[in-house]
């Protein structure tokens, strides 16, 4: 029987939410503070996330050459229903 672990990263942002990675996914669980969840992100395949600001993550890719590039993308904290 095969086995797989549950998560395959954890950051935690400025403002003191918790980012836990799904294993072999892109998808983000982000837990505030007091552990509730706060929502799903979705963030591109391969980013490699170097910091999560207020409104921004900051990370880097390689290209399909093995170039490394930095890459800054906004983040909207916005709570939709």
């Amino acid at each position: 029987m095969e086995s797989w672990p549950a998560f395959s990263e954890i950051l935690s942002d400025r403002a003191g939410h918790l980012w836990v990675r799904g294993y072999r996914t892109a998808a983000w669980t982000v837990f505030d503070p007091e552990g509730r969840v706060q929502g799903l992100i979705e963030t591109p395949p391969g980013l490699r996330i170097f910091e999560i600001g207020e409104d921004y993550l900051l990370g880097w890719v390689y290209d399909e050459l093995g170039v490394e590039y930095v890459q800054l993308w906004s983040l909207s904290r916005e709570i939709s229903s």
